[in-house]
């Protein structure tokens, strides 16, 4: 599928486009979707001083609007709070006829996508950073009530983006943005599982606007940490098509798997970098990636007759049993009885699981090879992932070895959504595989 045909099978967003100069494109597109011809305006002070003030000159001179903008102040750090929606929505309250323009990347976007859902018209977007892949999915994630959670809005109508701009950004927002892109092909590995095991079959429309491309998108490491546009607008686009991507799914599996679950544990636990900020998306997923091909190596250095179907059914839990463990393991995190939930919607009876481990063993050797077909390994992709400027070990992101390691079990309580920590748990080697990771240097 191409761009056009992608956007013709997505619900919310119109238009993506990304080039040198298009900045000034900004007033023709509005023109072109909407009727109205006030504007607001929200940025950062950064954000601003990076594109919004020129934005705010080329719409004025073009006979638009300009009610005051939304201007958040940083330092300090801008943080994806409802009340900063709150803050959006009285200002559109007082100018009901005006466009919300978000210029920004992720948290700039993810609150001006909410505001707009509640004043009940789309919005553009100018992003102006590299950063991560959330510009065109739908739901944005926020906190309220001191808890995280992916609120139900719209993408953007239309995202503009202005390789210029790309290429003024902090570089550690580009690093983030490769991380996550990155971890496609960590999603991709866990959606060929799942698609194996029959819990959740692939799209091949979908699976097609991603994974062929992946590989042109972060061929350039060392291109993206120098700042090169050609590879920066690569970047943005493959993280944009994977926001598209999920639109059109409905849902994140195309573009996550288990190493977003690692991201979501550190997060809920309040982890923090060195100075006391959050650390970005894109910096704990670079980690994930890592956790989960670590993973990947150990569960497929198995060969078929490793797996003990006698075992793993011996060791399974049962439903109390379970229970308890969700517990121990989620007890300290927000909310930890949602997981519980979690764990027990997919928890199997065990002839179930001896039917499905049956077919495990019987098809290992093609699901090995195919899962390798996707995934490089783990020496290549924590190379790559440096020479782009993104962490590559836990006390990169002032996370000791020991605290990722026990993420592991945590993960696998995370979502109903199968992935390769799932396939170790029922195989009855997840632990074994953790401990292996934890005695092998290499790793983490």
């Amino acid at each position: 599928m191409d761009l056009q045909q992608i956007l013709s099978a997505v619900k919310d967003t119109d238009e993506l486009l990304i080039g040198d100069g298009v900045i000034s494109q900004c007033g023709q597109y509005l023109r072109k979707y909407w009727n109205e011809n006030k504007v607001i305006i929200v940025a950062d002070t950064n954000t601003w001083k990076a594109a919004g003030s020129r934005l705010s000159r080329i719409l004025e001179s073009e006979g638009f609007t300009l009610n005051p903008p939304v201007i958040f102040l940083v330092p300090p750090m801008l943080h994806a709070d409802y009340e900063n929606v709150e803050r959006i929505t009285a200002k559109a309250a007082e100018n009901p006829e005006s466009i919300l323009i978000s210029v920004g990347s992720g948290t700039i976007n993810d609150l001006v996508k909410r505001a707009a859902f509640e004043t009940g018209k789309p919005y553009l977007c100018l992003g102006t950073a590299a950063s991560m892949d959330g510009y065109c999915s739908s739901g944005a994630a926020l906190s309220t009530g001191g808890r995280k959670m992916t609120m139900k809005c719209p993408a953007p109508k239309v995202i503009i983006t202005d390789t210029e701009i790309l290429t003024t950004a902090p570089p550690e927002y580009s690093s983030a943005g490769y991380g996550d892109l990155a971890s496609k092909l960590t999603a991709g590995a866990d959606w060929i599982i799942a698609d194996f095991t029959g819990d959740d079959p692939i799209d091949p429309d979908v699976w097609e606007i991603i994974q062929p491309r992946l590989k042109s998108w972060l061929a350039s490491p060392e291109g993206l940490a120098a700042g090169k546009p050609e590879i920066l607008t690569g970047i943005f686009e493959g993280l944009n098509f994977s926001g598209l991507a999920m639109q059109i799914l409905g849902r994140s599996r195309a573009a996550s798997g288990a190493e977003h679950l690692f991201s979501h544990i550190w997060e809920m636990s309040g982890h923090l970098a060195s100075d006391g900020n959050p650390v970005s998306h894109g910096f704990q997923v670079s980690i994930g990636i890592l956790c989960v091909t670590a993973l990947m190596e150990e569960v497929f250095s198995h060969n078929p007759d490793d797996i003990d179907i006698d075992r793993a059914l011996e060791i399974y839990p049962g439903r109390k049993e379970r229970a308890a463990e969700v517990k121990l393991l989620m007890g300290a995190l927000p909310s930890w009885e949602d997981y519980l939930e979690i764990c027990l919607e997919k928890h199997l009876e065990k002839d179930q699981l001896r039917c499905k481990l049956l077919k495990i063993k019987e098809g290992w050797s093609d699901l090995r090879d195919r899962v390798w077909e996707r995934l490089p390994h783990y020496r290549e992709l924590k190379a790559s992932l440096l020479k782009a400027g993104c962490p590559a070990s836990p006390e990169d992101i002032n996370l000791s070895r020991t605290e990722a390691i026990e993420t592991f079990p945590k993960a696998q309580c995370m979502r109903n959504r199968y992935t390769i920590l799932d396939l170790a748990y029922e195989l009855g080697i997840l632990d074994t595989c953790t401990e292996a990771i934890r005695q092998k240097g290499e790793y983490l």
